[in-house]
């Protein structure tokens, strides 16, 4: 009797055993190629309204320029602007902006933001992103008439995303560095919309989690996102992550087509 007793509290543990090393091993939730796309998607927003809003600090700073509509088909966006401003003359003295004496201005900008265009033709995720920047925008002059002006600058975000799946959805937490370097709009700038050269260089770090009604999987990963200017004329522009090649719509800030 004695012997059957063990024998079956020896069967116990072990099936304990293996339960426990089932759970434990359970596989990840974490789809790779999925996280990728979806950061993709979240920094190709980040770095088309970077786009935008360089392109109305020249506006801010007295400069004539065309400021971007808001992305269509958005079904919430709610975005909170704050700017200030100092413009330089050609020897670096501080001089009112909005005079000819302009050369270049320095542009301090942030922005907090809910966005949900979780339904319409833009990003596909909803979430609250921050941003704080600062732009240096220069005046270039050829025979003394102006031709382009050049953006140079850095920004830092804070966004936390969210990408509904039929079974699994998707929450990134993301700490992002933005560098715009040397991006370019040709004048007159209503017939230049969109940058001719330059480039805009996003590196996040992102905390992925993964849930399904039972059961969550996270993973912390660093991507290195770049856009390279120019667009076409319908605004696409090619956006590579980490080896990985998308689409980039500056008008609709969509990521489609990566592979």
């Amino acid at each position: 009797m004695r012997n059957r007793t063990v024998f079956r509290l020896a069967t116990a543990a072990g099936l304990v055993g293996l339960c426990a090393c089932s759970d434990n091993t359970s596989p990840s939730l974490i789809d790779q190629t999925t996280m990728t796309t979806d950061v993709a998607s979240s920094s190709g927003d980040a770095i088309a309204t970077d786009v935008d809003a360089i392109s109305a600090n020249e506006a801010y700073a007295s400069l004539a320029a065309p400021v971007q509509p808001a992305p269509a088909n958005v079904t919430g966006d709610s975005i909170i602007w704050t700017r200030s401003r100092t413009c330089y003359d050609s020897t670096g003295t501080s001089t009112p902006c909005g005079t000819s004496l302009v050369r270049m201005a320095v542009v301090h900008w942030s922005f907090a933001a809910f966005r949900d265009d979780t339904a319409g033709n833009g990003a596909v995720f909803s979430g609250d992103e921050t941003r704080t920047a600062d732009d240096t925008l220069f005046r270039n002059y050829t025979s003394g008439t102006e031709t382009s002006r050049t953006h140079d600058g850095n920004a830092v975000g804070s966004d936390t995303t969210s990408f509904a799946g039929p079974n699994v959805t998707r929450t990134y937490d993301e700490s992002a560095t933005d560098s715009v370097d040397a991006v370019t709009f040709d004048l007159p700038r209503v017939t230049n919309p969109w940058p001719v050269s330059g480039k805009i260089i996003r590196n996040v770090s992102v905390h992925a989690t993964f849930a399904n009604a039972t059961r969550s999987s996270s993973t912390t990963v660093t991507k290195r996102v770049e856009v390279d200017f120019p667009p076409d004329n319908q605004g696409n522009v090619v956006l590579t992550i980490n080896g990985k090649t998308c689409n980039l719509n500056l008008v609709t800030h969509r990521v489609t087509n990566c592979q």
